[in-house]
């Protein structure tokens, strides 16, 4: 194939593009065009686009390796990605980069994905292209960028400065995973794919890009409120079941502990349990999406949970016996205090790539 890259040490390489489009106009003919230059299999991915609009895909249709996928009617931008993902696995492809049909995205662009991928050292999962000014967008477009990557490197302690990005190459290997455990919507469909990643410890690069607007961004569908609310539904999500859990847990540990006099520690031990269980399956089909049912994960979400249980048990009684706290204050000091790392602990630990 014509664009398959071949790296110092002989591992060859092959490239497809999904490109999502909705009402493109007649500027994504050009796109196609320039993208399958770049890449061996071009998968175009009509999202219900009008009559007018599906001449034009129409069109790119007839080009040499494009094949067009089309939904009868709008199903959201993340639907469209999953749907192009799953066919460009059915070419056998090394990576797949993801690109808009509006023009912000500049194919010509494409070939520095592709030095990273042929000369790193290690395996990228995913590369984000990170715009050059962010500060150059306009309104509409920065509105949800700058928080959620402030957001993004709060959670997960890495830094990004450009979430929202759909420039993106995926590995093979990655792309299955995300195909297998993220449920596909709108525009949080993206955020999840790098939260996915970000979870399960895959390794991240990026690349610098242009920043191109046309018209102030005018013909993008991105909706600023509605679609910001949706890309931070993930975060959202994970604080209220944490809430959730310490509410359930804390409501019988002072049942039993002062209602039926069941010595502390032991109250402890069944109040996680139990809440313990409702934030593995919260987490799992609430949050993360998981649609694995694979034993490990199980096996390693009981291993986090013995490890915290052991850990506030200590803290307990430390809180407890050696300090002299009234139970209901050491509970919630505990809990408190083990948060973080039971949070690093799920992340990188039981749901590794789930979300």
């Amino acid at each position: 194939m014509g664009n398959s890259e071949t790296n110092s040490s002989g591992k060859h390489y092959t490239f497809a593009a999904v490109i999502p489009v909705y009402d493109p106009g007649n500027i994504v003919t050009s796109i196609v065009s320039e993208v399958i230059k770049h890449v061996d299999t071009v998968i175009l991915v009509d999202d219900g686009s009008d009559r007018e609009n599906k001449k034009y895909l129409e069109q790119c249709a007839l080009l040499k390796n494009v094949h067009l996928i089309t939904f009868p009617s709008n199903r959201g931008k993340g639907h469209a990605i999953i749907a192009g993902v799953q066919e460009a696995l059915k070419h056998h492809c090394d990576y797949i980069f993801t690109i808009d049909s509006d023009g912000q995205h500049d194919p010509k662009e494409i070939p520095k994905f592709k030095h990273l991928i042929t000369t790193a050292h290690h395996p990228y999962d995913l590369i984000i292209g990170v715009r050059q000014a962010i500060a150059d967008m306009p309104l509409r477009s920065k509105i949800g960028n700058v928080f959620t990557a402030r957001l993004f490197s709060a959670f997960f302690k890495k830094s990004l400065d450009d979430t929202q990005s759909g420039f993106r190459a995926l590995s093979s290997d990655f792309a299955k995973d995300v195909i297998a455990s993220i449920a596909p919507g709108r525009f949080e469909t993206e955020m999840r794919m790098l939260i996915y990643a970000a979870e399960s410890n895959r390794t991240i690069g990026r690349v610098t890009i242009k920043t191109i607007y046309f018209d102030k961004n005018k013909g993008s569908k991105f909706r600023p409120l509605k679609d910001s609310l949706r890309v931070l539904i993930p975060f959202s999500k994970y604080t209220g079941v944490a809430f959730t859990s310490f509410l359930l847990d804390y409501s019988i540990f002072i049942a039993l502990s002062y209602l039926v006099g069941v010595y502390y520690i032991f109250a402890h031990i069944v109040s996680r349990t139990c809440s313990g269980t409702f934030n593995f399956l919260a987490n799992k089909h609430i949050v993360f999406k998981s649609k694995s049912k694979k034993l490990r994960e199980g096996i390693r979400y009981i291993a986090a949970v013995l490890f915290s249980l052991l850990a506030t048990s200590l803290l307990l009684y430390c809180f407890v016996d050696l300090m002299g706290f009234p139970k209901a204050i050491a509970k919630p000091v505990a809990e408190c205090t083990m948060f973080l790392a039971n949070f690093m602990i799920l992340n990188r630990f039981v749901f590794n790539g789930k979300i």
